[in-house]
């Protein structure tokens, strides 16, 4: 990816948006703050942005179980937003790093559908791609999993094959800048939780990974103590800002049930499309 010391958000979103118009078959009603995502996650570097883009598609198209049939308000997505806490929270003074929390509230294995889990974690990061109060800075994604109350039970849940598209997107066509990943309360067993993840998972990413054991205080050393729940001794009201979540996915649900805005229509591709033909095939691989 070739970084550019300097790069303008809008100019880059317009040539990005232009681009897309030459591909016919690409969805063309992407959300500008989206199209600036694209832009500031590569730095600035248009062609990279264009490889993520249709990628990132692409693998929506070819995975209907976890990309169709996304309406919030469905029972399958409600009941997994109220079984597992996916809050992305408010930024914390003096830091830039966005921070996004993950933990089971329900920890009754018969209600962790991982396909359902997988299809409402990509509702809540694809609204949060397009609130204006998720920053482009210079800081980046870190998200923070919860292992206390996660069992071998719910590891037996886990379907392979939606794992191994969730860890592709995430690590190659995600439009954030990953900084860091923190696992807490870690279990006695997150070495088998390891040997699921780890045949997915790029080395570059696992390099982010911080491991910390339950009443341990050596995730500090990484975040601001602010930036943990309440209940942890920080300063987030997790269930204050899951409400806030709550809201947005009421009153942005046409945007994420609006097919416009995600489909590929393989009747309108142009021949001669190498970039797109390209990457298709490697989402085979």
């Amino acid at each position: 990816m070739g970084i550019e010391k300097e790069f303008n958000l809008e100019e880059g979103a317009e040539r990005l948006k232009n681009w897309i118009t030459t591909q016919p078959h690409l969805p063309q009603n992407i959300h500008p703050t989206l199209l600036q995502r694209y832009i500031h996650s590569t730095r600035g570097d248009l062609e990279y942005a264009k490889k993520i883009f249709i990628l990132g598609y692409t693998l929506r198209q070819n995975n209907p179980t976890i990309f169709d049939n996304r309406d919030p308000l469905n029972s399958n997505v409600m009941n997994i937003l109220k079984a597992i806490d996916m809050v992305p929270l408010p930024s914390v003074e003096g830091c830039e790093d966005k921070f996004i929390y993950y933990r089971l509230v329900d920890c009754d294995p018969d209600k962790f559908d991982f396909n359902d889990v997988i299809k409402t974690f990509f509702i809540i990061a694809d609204l949060r791609m397009i609130q204006p109060d998720v920053p482009m800075n210079d800081g980046g994604d870190v998200p923070i999993f919860d292992m206390n109350g996660f069992t071998l039970r719910h590891m037996t849940k886990v379907v392979l094959s939606t794992l191994r598209v969730y860890m592709r997107y995430t690590q190659e066509a995600h439009p954030v800048r990953l900084k860091a990943i923190h696992v807490i309360n870690c279990t006695p067993f997150l070495d088998r939780v390891m040997c699921l993840v780890k045949p997915f998972m790029k080395k570059r990413v696992a390099e982010m990974l911080h491991f910390h054991l339950p009443n341990s205080e050596t995730i500090y050393a990484h975040l601001p103590k602010a930036a943990l729940p309440d209940e942890y001794g920080g300063e987030q009201s997790i269930i204050k800002h899951k409400e806030d979540w709550f809201n947005r996915i009421k009153l942005q649900r046409d945007y994420i049930t609006d097919g416009t805005r995600w489909k590929i229509d393989e009747s309108r591709r142009s021949n001669g499309n190498d970039l797109s033909g390209t990457l298709r095939k490697l989402e085979i691989d």
